[in-house]
């Protein structure tokens, strides 16, 4: 049985296509077009992703360098980007706007008076048809996205050329993300990742290692992660933390918000300190101070997660613990990044997401995480 208040949603934004069509292009008319600004939309709330993502700009810069580049991302996003080379402009958009209207007013007024002359709507795996609103909402003569017609929805026929989505991951994500942008001549031979933080990040990453620990290198590790299933035992973690601490490399615990569990159960199965180096759980920072502590760590140690995304874009080295999730799709491009995958899902009676990550053992992980080439600081 059909979905009332989604058919209700399509037939609203299919009639609003109709209003707001675009006029059309080719391809072709498309590249040679010479916008002053262009207006970006990816307001999907995924660190990963965004980071993924990050070639994309690079691609857009790079077709049309002289054009300023703005971006509409969600609030989590915000410092993902906040900086990044290729980008002039940062809107951020929250979905609880629907329901503040004066708030939501004052941003929809933002967007127009950017004044875009290209809005290009980003898509990977998914049709957001916010996205494709907001895109058309900018007031922007063309508006490029991709077709929404695979996932039912009617909106991007508004838009001036619509791009093909390939609903499923059948690359590695920064590839799959960049490929409609290709299929338009939109294209970049640099695939690396971007994520760049502030002067005053930075300064503050300093302080914070020079507070917690000792002088010199540091180990850095982060237990947690977004999905259950992709999280190894916060013990092991312990274990590998205490080794580090007791060949003479001090340990700094990285956490965010959705990382209690993990951080209080590696903690609590911390074995007692010897006369080695310390183990220190940071406070609570910003993904932009984070990612400054992983341009100075030594070595990194993470799950499949959002950080680990951040860790491949400021060059740290790092060993990502991988699970159900292919490698080959999500580890960040970059040569300093190793994926050690579980080669199989333990039967664990705490239900489906548990087991994948129990067959690595400490001493498999401590093999790998020392022969990473590491790096001083």
């Amino acid at each position: 049985m059909a979905d009332p208040g989604r058919t209700i949603k399509r037939t609203i934004t299919g009639g609003l296509a109709g209003l707001w069509r675009r006029p059309s292009l080719t391809a072709d008319q498309l590249r040679a077009l010479s916008p002053a600004r262009i207006l970006l939309v990816r307001q999907h709330n995924q660190m990963g992703d965004m980071v993924c993502a990050t070639p994309c700009f690079r691609a857009i810069k790079e077709t049309w360098p002289a054009a300023e580049v703005g971006l509409v991302t969600a609030p989590v996003n915000r410092q993902v980007v906040a900086h990044n080379p290729h980008l002039d402009r940062i809107f951020v958009f929250e979905q609880g706007l629907w329901r503040r209207p004066l708030e939501l007013r004052r941003f929809l007024g933002d967007l127009r008076a950017y004044g875009a002359d290209l809005a290009l709507v980003l898509n990977s795996v998914s049709f957001s048809v916010t996205s494709a609103m907001l895109g058309l909402w900018s007031g922007a003569r063309w508006v490029i996205g991709g077709d929404g017609a695979p996932f039912g929805s009617d909106v991007a026929a508004a838009f001036s050329l619509r791009l093909p989505i390939q609903p499923v991951l059948d690359c590695h994500s920064v590839e799959h993300s960049l490929v409609p942008l290709e299929t338009v001549g939109i294209t970049t031979g640099d695939l690396s990742t971007v994520v760049v933080p502030s002067p005053e990040q930075r300064l503050e990453a300093a302080a914070l290692v020079e507070r917690l620990l000792p002088p010199g290198p540091f180990w850095a590790l982060h237990p947690g992660a977004g999905k259950r299933q992709n999280v190894w035992p916060p013990d092991r973690f312990a274990a590998v933390s205490r080794r580090a601490a007791d060949g003479g490399h001090p340990v700094l615990v990285l956490h965010g918000p959705a990382d209690s569990e993990s951080l209080a159960g590696m903690l609590a199965a911390l074995p007692d300190a010897g006369s080695g180096a310390p183990v220190v759980a940071a406070p609570p920072v910003s993904v932009g101070t984070g990612a400054a502590l992983l341009e100075r760590c030594e070595r990194f140690l993470c799950n499949d997660t959002g950080i680990m995304h951040v860790a491949g874009a400021v060059g740290a080295p790092t060993l990502a613990l991988f699970g159900p999730t292919d490698p080959g799709l999500w580890k960040p491009p970059s040569d300093r990044v190793v994926a050690l995958r579980s080669q199989n899902r333990l039967a664990d009676p705490r239900g489906p997401e548990f087991g994948w990550l129990e067959s690595l053992s400490v001493d498999e992980v401590w093999e790998a995480w020392t022969g990473l080439p590491g790096r001083s600081v």
